[in-house]
């Protein structure tokens, strides 16, 4: 039986060899379509890919982003079993221990008061940093980040979504820790194709 994420791996490979002509590997492939989802896309792969599939990736980006479904389906408990939930466990720890991610998760936290209050997202907050990794992640969506934060926590109080709004305007604003949310989604992509 194919689980989720390799139907989603499937496809992003797909897509990115009908839109790449340079051969990129899985890893690169799916680094590549979360930074197109997000709303640093050039700067993100400038960093992390070579000269002419980062002008390719942004000529397409449209069309390469991992959508919000795609997202859920790659990160949900159906698709990350076994040795690759210990892989990715170890990976996102690894990038938790950075004063960024820690100044992120704080800024995460304030937004979500009520949300962070009830049982399950609270304990998803608390307990798993893949679940972190997830809002993280989420909160910098161009698109569907409503959706992929919902899944994340299995809920999200309306009355957080105006505090949700405001971080996303002043992350944007301000611009994202460009290191440390290409170290996660390096982290992410290498413990889900590796």
């Amino acid at each position: 039986m194919t689980t989720p994420a390799a139907l989603v791996m499937n496809s992003v490979r797909e897509r990115v060899r009908r839109q790449i002509t340079t051969p990129v590997l899985d890893c690169d492939a799916l680094s590549l379509c979360l930074a197109c989802a997000t709303f640093e896309t050039e700067a993100l792969l400038e960093l992390s890919h070579q000269r002419m599939v980062c002008a390719e990736a942004l000529d397409r980006c449209d069309d390469l982003a991992l959508t919000a479904d795609e997202f859920d389906a790659l990160l949900c408990d159906a698709s990350v079993a076994g040795p690759r939930r210990t892989q990715l466990a170890v990976a996102l720890a690894a990038e938790e221990d950075d004063g960024e991610c820690k100044k992120r998760h704080i800024a995460i936290a304030k937004a979500m008061p009520l949300t962070l209050k009830e049982k399950e997202p609270q304990h998803l907050w608390k307990e798993s940093a893949r679940a972190r990794a997830r809002v993280s992640l989420a909160m910098i969506r161009k698109e569907g980040h409503a959706q992929c934060l919902e899944t994340a926590l299995g809920s999200v109080l309306v009355s957080d979504h105006r505090r949700i709004e405001d971080l996303r305007a002043q992350t944007e604003e301000e611009g994202i820790d460009l290191i440390g949310v290409s170290a996660l989604i390096s982290a992410v992509s290498r413990a889900l194709t590796g």
